[in-house]
């Protein structure tokens, strides 16, 4: 089967790769711009399921498996490309800077614990034993021991390389212009004149994903958000959640905060206020920072949909159409078990019972609403 798909973000290429593990024919990769470098490159590149909620419902199960894929995903990347994309696993930490702040991570904290999930709660000793150089304000905290992070622009490279390895093509500064649907079967795209035929269409083109879908599945609108850089900063080990931002440690030296939630459009300027309010949270986790000026600064736009949960399977109505997209902030987290899914609903035409909530069928208005 041949398989053309639009978006070469990390989405789109992990799919690509899946795909020719699972032995797909021809694989075509349409990017409007340059393959990995909007959401993916701007990314933090967090795998947090644990930290980031209190409630074990479908969208926690497919957080959670795609979380222990990583190190089989990370380790067959590695063999493939030689490119090691900094799996870590030391944990994250939740910190809170008030008696009130601790009370809530405390209640959060045995919310999680009756649904299964596995949290260590931390007094403000604690904290300091974990990571010296945090705020002596921090009163609690509560640690997530398989919870990390990956270094998203080394896996954006990995799979990038392993496409041009394994005889995937990934054409760039392509936009597409339609999708082509003939009687009720998608067969292909037309991308600057020309016509890209294949038995099996993939939009994982992230916040542009509508643009092409337009209301064949509900709505992806873009949700921008912004990243600061600090250099030379290795003195914390684990990601860090807290005043109101993150904090996550590279192997490099390098320290990213992260991120604001902004609606604004396509616009991926980054502003004075946001920097401001990024070095603000920093600084009142990390008061080593105070007075130090950080050495980049970047936006991208993470797709939302509406619902708020990713869209990854078949477009109801339209035979040979799928999509995989409306991953928000957990793109890089999810990327391992979409692209097992896509693989899935593509070659063999279904998917798992838990991935069921997901398909753009399962009853979601489709947003033009």
């Amino acid at each position: 089967m041949n398989v053309l798909i639009i978006g070469g973000g990390v989405i789109g290429l992990a799919a690509a790769r899946e795909l020719r593990v699972a032995g797909a024919g021809r694989i075509t990769v349409l990017e409007k711009g340059r393959a990995g470098m909007e959401s993916s490159w701007a990314a933090a590149g967090m795998l947090a399921p644990d930290a980031e909620t209190e409630t074990v419902d479908a969208m926690y199960r497919l957080c959670r498996r795609s979380n222990e894929l990583y190190p089989e995903f990370a380790a067959a990347l590695l063999d493939e490309t030689g490119i090691d994309i900094e799996l870590d696993r030391t944990g994250t930490i939740c910190a809170a800077f008030s008696d009130d702040e601790a009370d809530q991570l405390r209640e959060r904290h045995s919310a999680q614990q009756n649904a299964g999930i596995q949290a260590d709660f931390l007094s403000a000793e604690d904290m300091r034993k974990l990571e010296p150089s945090l705020s002596g304000d921090i009163v609690a905290g509560a640690l997530y021991r398989d919870n990390g992070q990956v270094e998203n622009r080394k896996l954006v490279q990995g799979l990038s390389e392993f496409a041009q390895r394994n005889a995937i093509e990934v054409i760039e500064r392509s936009p597409v212009d339609e999708l082509i649907i003939k009687n009720g079967e998608a067969i292909g795209a037309r991308c600057n004149g020309r016509i890209f035929e294949a038995d099996a269409v993939l939009v994982a083109a992230g916040a542009w994903s509508s643009v092409l879908l337009e209301t064949r599945c509900p709505r992806v609108t873009p949700v921008k958000g912004q990243v600061i850089a600090f250099e030379n900063y290795s003195s914390l080990r684990h990601v860090v959640y807290g005043a109101g931002g993150y904090l996550v440690p590279r192997r490099d030296g390098r320290l990213l905060v992260g991120a604001t939630v902004e609606d604004a459009g396509f616009n991926t300027d980054v502003t004075a206020d946001g920097v401001l309010s990024l070095r603000g949270s920093a600084e009142r986790l990390l008061p080593g920072l105070a007075g130090r000026e950080p050495v980049d600064k970047w936006a991208g736009l993470r797709p939302f949909a509406v619902g708020g949960e990713p869209l990854i399977g078949a477009i109801p109505g339209v035979r040979g159409l799928f999509v995989a997209t409306g991953h928000y902030r957990n793109g890089i987290l999810l990327a391992p078990v979409t692209a097992k899914l896509i693989t899935e609903a593509v070659l063999a035409g279904s998917v798992p019972d838990f991935a069921r909530p997901f398909l753009p069928a399962s009853g979601k208005e489709a947003a033009a609403s």
